[in-house]
Formats: C-alpha cells, structure tokens, sequence
C-alpha cells in the first residue's frame, strides 16, 4: 500500500508549499478533478474538505472522537483513504499526499481513523498566519483582533502537537527557513520522506525540482518582531512557539 502524507498546518502557515514540495518530490496528489486549487496553490482535496465540513471553528475534541467511531462517517472516510491509495498505485506513485487546513480541527477524528501515517507539520510566525490570512479575507493589519488569533493558533497547534505525539513520523518545517535557505530546507525534507517511504537515495535532481518551487516573493507578511515584545500574546503561547521552533530543526 502506497505510504499516507499529511501536510498539517494552520491558515497560512505555508501548507500549500509544503504539499507542493512533497508533489515534486514524488508524492500523488490527486486527480485535477479531485483537487482545489487555484493561482495560490491549495491543493486541497474536495473530499477531504466536505467531510471535514469545510468550517474553520474549532469542535470540542470529544465530540470528534466520538465521530471517529460512528460507523457511517469512519466508512465514509476509509472509503476516501482507498480511493487515495488506489489512485496512488495506479501512477505508480510511492506514496500520495494530503493537505487541508482545517486538519488541526479534525486532527482528533482523523488520528483514529487513518493509520501509521507520515506527518508535515508547517510552522510560522503566528502573526504571519493571523496577517496574512486577514489579508485573504480584506481585512486591514488593524481591523484584526490579535489576541483571538493568538487563541485559535494556540487551539490548534496544541491539538497537532497532542495527536501526533505518538508518531515517530513527522517533520516540522519552519517557513522563515523554507524561504531563507530552501536548498537546505528541501533536502531535508527530501531525506526524511525518502527514509520513511523506503527511498534508497536523495537525489540533487528531486531536491533542485523541489527547491524551484520557492520564491522570496511567495512570502506575503514577515514578521520580525519577537513575540516577547507583544503585549496580546500570552507567556503560554510564546512558551508554546518557542517550543515549535526547536522542533523545526531536529
């Protein structure tokens, strides 16, 4: 069975990037039909997205565990996820790839439904995500009320950080450094995906294919002030970015 890629990221955390990073590395993502996508990438699969609901507001986490035990929608989900693998293997593909941003919501089902699976996990300054994600809805920097995008970041990168804990599967990807270095950055990436998919060699052809796909103008908010300098973000959530960020470079 082709291997399960999760790209797992909040709003404008680079997950579009990053599901394009695992395409040129090898990974299938769908048939064209299957997928939207526009001139800021996406990528996201429709089915993914309906049964996800399509909503950006968080779900208690017990009530999602106990969806993920409902008959109707786990068979609805599986039926997905071989569909996906099916597809996968009929391009001759390794592995194929997932991204929707509204997985750190529905992390809880998911976890419990769709196996041993690889995870991607973006992270980016949060004000660049509450930004720029403000800038998509035509929102001006002061129309944005910081303190309740500190609290939605915190929700869901502590549901990411609470349902992967177990997996010994996962990458976290810094964007800053995506954008700063992507040679390195991509290589890396291509390494992990390559050890955990059974891929004997890294090649410099798949890492150059990947790292084409970076621009220093793909970056549309960049943030340089320290979170410790802003007065709405709690000492938690700076404890809890700080704690991402070392991740981003094990």
């Amino acid at each position: 069975m082709p291997e399960r890629i999760i790209v797992a990221g909040i709003y404008r955390s680079g997950t579009s990037l990053n599901t394009e990073l695992v395409r040129r590395w090898g990974a299938y993502a769908g048939r064209e039909e299957d997928i939207f996508q526009d001139e800021y990438g996406y990528l996201e699969h429709l089915a993914l997205q309906k049964l996800n609901n399509n909503s950006r507001i968080p779900t208690p986490v017990d009530e999602l565990l106990e969806k993920a035990q409902d008959p109707a929608l786990r068979e609805r989900a599986l039926k997905i996820l071989g569909g996906m693998d099916r597809e996968a293997e009929q391009n001759g593909a390794i592995a194929w790839v997932w991204k929707d941003p509204r997985l750190p919501l529905a992390l809880p089902f998911w976890a419990d439904v769709w196996g041993d699976v690889i995870y991607v996990i973006p992270i980016r300054h949060p004000i660049e995500t509450i930004h720029s994600g403000a800038k998509m809805e035509g929102l001006e920097a002061d129309q944005v009320p910081l303190s309740a995008g500190f609290s939605y970041w915190q929700f869901c990168m502590l549901n990411l950080l609470r349902f992967t804990q177990n997996s010994k599967r996962k990458i976290f990807i810094a964007y800053d450094q995506l954008i700063e270095k992507p040679e390195q950055e991509c290589a890396r990436l291509c390494r992990f995906l390559d050890e955990q998919c059974g891929v004997t060699n890294c090649t410099a052809e798949r890492v150059q294919q990947m790292t084409g796909q970076i621009t220093a103008g793909g970056r549309h908010f960049q943030q340089s002030q320290s979170l410790a300098d802003v007065e709405t973000c709690t000492r938690e959530q700076r404890a809890l970015y700080n704690f991402l960020r070392v991740k981003t470079i094990h």
